[in-house]
C-alpha cells in the first residue's frame, strides 16, 4: 500500500520533508496486566510504509504524575524532532483515562501544563470519544498551547480499523511541512486516501486559526 500515487520520485519528496518523530503517551488498554496490547507495532511499520525510518519515543503511563514528567520531557527542545504528541488511552469527551474511570486527565489539566509550549507541534488523541467536544473549547486550546492542530476520534473505535488508519495519519504527516498549510493538506490527503475510515470512525482533525 502507498500512501499516494502523486509523488514519482520518493526520494526527491523525503529529501524535501524530513521525517517528523513521535512522542506516545500510553495507557493499558487492558485490565488484565497479561494482555500487552501497545500501538508499538504500528509505529515499526510506518517505516515500511514511508520508506524512511520514523522515529519514535514511548513511555508506558499509569498516573497523571507519570503523565506530566514526560510532557515537560517532550516539550523540551531536545526534542523538538518529535513534533507529534500521540496520546494512547481510553477515553470520553475532553477526557483521557489512565487507568479505570477514577484515574483521568481532561482538557484543562492537559492545557494547563502545555501552555505556550507547542508552537510547531500537533497532538493526536488516540482515544475513544476524545474529540466529540465542542469547536470553541478545542480552538481555545489550541490558542493557548500554540498547537498546531490536534485530531483525534469522536467515537468509540475499533483497535484493527484504527490500526490501519493511524498507519496512513501518521504517514502522512511524514509528507508534509509541520505549519498550517500543511495541515489542511494533511487533512484533504487524509480525506482522499482514507475518507471511508474517516467517516466510519468520526475522524476529526481541528487546525489552528
Amino acid at each position: 500500500m502507498t500512501l499516494s500515487n502523486s509523488q514519482p520520485n520518493r526520494r526527491v519528496l523525503m529529501a524535501k520533508y524530513s521525517t517528523s518523530g513521535i512522542f506516545c503517551l500510553e495507557g493499558d488498554w487492558e485490565k488484565d496486566l497479561r494482555h500487552s496490547a501497545t500501538m508499538r507495532p504500528v509505529f515499526d511499520l510506518l517505516g515500511c510504509a514511508t520508506h524512511a525510518p520514523v522515529r519514535y519515543i514511548r513511555r508506558d503511563i499509569g498516573t497523571a504524575t507519570e503523565f506530566e514528567y514526560y510532557l515537560n520531557k517532550w516539550t523540551q527542545q531536545r526534542y523538538r524532532d518529535y513534533p507529534i504528541l500521540y496520546l494512547g488511552f481510553h477515553g470520553d469527551p475532553g477526557v483521557l483515562y489512565l487507568g479505570d474511570r477514577n484515574n483521568y486527565i481532561d482538557l484543562d489539566w492537559l492545557e494547563e501544563r502545555l501552555a505556550g509550549k507547542c508552537k510547531g507541534r500537533v497532538i493526536h488523541f488516540g482515544a475513544c470519544g476524545t474529540m466529540a467536544t465542542h469547536g470553541t473549547r478545542l480552538a481555545r486550546f489550541l490558542k493557548r498551547t500554540k498547537a498546531l492542530a490536534v485530531c483525534g476520534y469522536r467515537t468509540d473505535v475499533d483497535w484493527m480499523l484504527t490500526a490501519a488508519f493511524e498507519i496512513i495519519l501518521m504517514g502522512g504527516m511524514q509528507m508534509v511541512t509541520f505549519s498550517k498549510p500543511g495541515m489542511k493538506s494533511l487533512q484533504r490527503r487524509v480525506r482522499q486516501e482514507a475518507g471511508g475510515l474517516v467517516k466510519k470512525l468520526e475522524f476529526r482533525m481541528v487546525v489552528a486559526c
